[in-house]
């Protein structure tokens, strides 16, 4: 799931510089746990016939875990992509009849940072759909059809820039985002577990 977005590594959790709006903020503190979900997926990406099945339950395991998890009330333009792209999903797991893990999460997520996930892993859906024709896979599943999400990106992140990057709802912005980041981690796993794909 990548979000075609610059990172740097200019702070830490917590120890955010003083004039530092959100969304920098955002992009250092999730560099290392984005990098590891990157890399757990690389399996996909390299070989995407052998894995293809078991990235789209991944995929359908993380987001419906996402979209539970969220705080209400919720952003209006990340419903529509997310309700979108859980119906395609459910649509190609029905297809290669797939089995799809139930996540348990512990917490409810700020609606900014699912916004931030689910609208930034459309973006990233894009890159591997070109890496799916480009290994000749004829039949796109239906996950990987193109949305319009540059608009709610744009705006979300004009949102973020708005923000400061220090304060309680900074804080649980990021640690949000985090978290949604470990649903997938953990979805990779029971994926794994199911399917001794992505090893």
């Amino acid at each position: 799931m990548k979000l075609p977005i610059g990172y740097d590594r200019t702070s830490e959790f917590g120890s955010q510089l003083p004039d530092q709006d959100l969304l920098k903020r955002l992009r250092a503190e999730t560099h290392a746990v984005h990098e590891e979900l990157d890399h757990l997926f690389t399996p996909f990406q390299d070989a995407p016939l052998d894995h293809l099945g078991s990235f789209l339950a991944a995929q359908m395991a993380g987001l419906t875990a996402l979209s539970t998890a969220a705080r209400v009330p919720h952003d209006e333009n990340t419903l529509i992509l997310l309700s979108e792209t859980l119906d395609r999903l459910e649509q190609d797991c029905r297809y290669y009849e797939l089995s799809v893990p139930v996540l348990r999460h512990k917490r409810d997520l700020h609606p900014l940072a699912v916004a931030y996930l689910v609208i930034g892993s459309r973006m990233g859906t894009e890159v591997l759909r070109r890496n799916l024709i480009k290994h000749g896979i004829e039949r796109i599943p239906l996950y990987f059809t193109p949305q319009d999400y540059k608009h709610a990106w744009q705006d979300l992140c004009a949102r973020l820039q708005g923000m400061a990057g220090a304060g309680p709802e900074a804080d649980d912005i990021c640690a949000s985002v985090i978290a949604g980041f470990h649903l997938f981690h953990d979805a990779e796993a029971r994926t794994r577990d199911l399917t001794g794909k992505f090893s």
